[in-house]
């Protein structure tokens, strides 16, 4: 399982808000003190139950060049407590620019004659966004492959409009791009028999997700779309081979803000009650795995 590091701010612990608000103001400081502060708070709570930390780049770019330190620092620390970091960037463009983007996240960056910069983000893996092509998808599975890193891409999202693109065709647009990501992941399988290049599969539409899990065995899902987004939950259960292997559920606001079910509550003990709610999570999991 994947906690996602969305810090919506309306719902940011009002006592952590309110803490940096009286030292900074109420300014885009105070407001990514505030983020980092709650992004290190769950990191540190959920390290011993969660794997892998999905992080959203969406709210740390609204903040600005401050935003941008604290997302910087929360993947670094997401990667000393050991969690795989995927950022969900749902990157793309022309085949030029998206170079670009691989090795800035992925890889390295080649700089003037025979010399290379290392990637400034690191991340493990991204999110891409496959509606331009193959030939902008390329550079991230190549640089990917350069350093045993991965790539989801966007396959079937949660987005009720979805099927508005994905459903066009006589093969859905959808399969085909799980086709694709699967043509590109043959030279990169593992061990486990699954590559490194997967695809984005809700939980919304779990009979799709039943199908590309039949069609497709050796892609590994990463599936959003319980939690706040009310997919059906015993439906995951369509995204996981018959050993139990697969899938990668990810949960965001259900869990980091599990403390807003009590009412009247600033906020106080919030990482405890995520971890609590990730191992619920996870027991559920476990169950409809059975």
């Amino acid at each position: 399982m994947a906690v996602g590091l969305d810090p919506h701010f309306q719902l940011l612990p009002p006592y952590l808000w309110e803490k940096w608000v009286e030292k900074e103001g109420k300014t885009w400081e105070a407001l990514s003190h505030c983020v980092l502060e709650f992004n290190s708070l769950i990191l540190q709570a959920l390290s011993p139950v969660v794997g892998f930390a999905k992080i959203q780049v969406a709210f740390y770019e609204a903040l600005g060049v401050p935003g941008m330190a604290v997302l910087k620092k929360t993947i670094e620390e997401a990667q000393k407590k050991d969690f795989i970091v995927i950022l969900d960037g749902k990157r793309n463009d022309i085949a030029s620019t998206a170079t670009f983007y691989a090795q800035g996240y992925l890889s390295q960056l080649e700089v003037g004659k025979d010399s290379c910069l290392p990637s400034f983000w690191d991340v493990d893996a991204i999110t891409v966004n496959p509606y331009l092509g193959e030939d902008s998808l390329q550079p991230f599975f190549e640089e990917a492959k350069k350093e045993d890193k991965g790539v989801f891409v966007l396959t079937r999202t949660t987005n009720p409009s979805a099927p508005f693109i994905q459903d066009v065709g006589e093969e859905k647009v959808f399969i085909r791009v799980a086709r694709l990501v699967e043509k590109w992941g043959e030279g990169v399988r593992g061990e486990s028999g699954f590559s490194s290049l997967g695809i984005v599969v809700g939980a919304t539409y779990s009979e799709d997700m039943r199908f590309l899990r039949e069609e497709f065995p050796s892609l590994l899902f990463l599936v959003p779309g319980v939690g706040a987004q009310r997919g059906d939950f015993s439906s995951l259960r369509f995204a996981f081979r018959e050993d139990g292997e697969g899938a990668l559920v990810t949960i965001s606001r259900d869990i980091i803000f599990s403390y807003l079910k009590e009412k009247s509550n600033e906020g106080w003990g919030f990482e405890e009650k995520a971890r609590d709610r990730a191992i619920f999570y996870q027991e559920k999991l476990r169950e409809i795995l059975k």
